[in-house]
């Protein structure tokens, strides 16, 4: 189903925000999707970094620092681009059941053709 959204586009006013309510009003949009987890992961990684500028000590510090290295470490044990392959190959698998499963016009021209008797 296509929605026409030039009629927003072009009585849009020029104000604070503007940009932001042509693209929430998008019916199809990404950002409706993942705006709540992106909230949630900039709030996250905004305490994390008023924790570690503003109540830790040098030594908590580099405590942290450490564990942070640590966790790096195990991170690169399962490299991304692998676990990209299999996400990507479960995607085509999908996309090319659904197209196997799209009857084709010359397929159902001959069952047509077939079933229509002329004069």
């Amino acid at each position: 189903m296509t929605i026409s959204y030039t009629a927003q586009v072009a009585t849009s006013s020029r104000g604070f925000g503007c940009f932001w309510k042509l693209l929430f009003r998008w019916q199809g949009s990404i950002y409706k999707l993942v705006w709540h987890e992106l909230v949630i992961y900039c709030l996250a990684y905004t305490t994390i970094s008023l924790i570690y500028r503003l109540a830790l000590d040098d030594p908590q510090r580099r405590q942290f620092e450490a564990v942070a290295l640590h966790i790096e470490a195990f991170i690169n044990l399962i490299p991304m681009a692998f676990v990209l392959g299999f996400y990507v190959s479960i995607v085509i698998k999908r996309w090319w059941d659904q197209y196997i499963t799209i009857p084709w016009p010359d397929t159902i021209a001959v069952f047509v053709s077939t079933n229509v008797h002329g004069q």
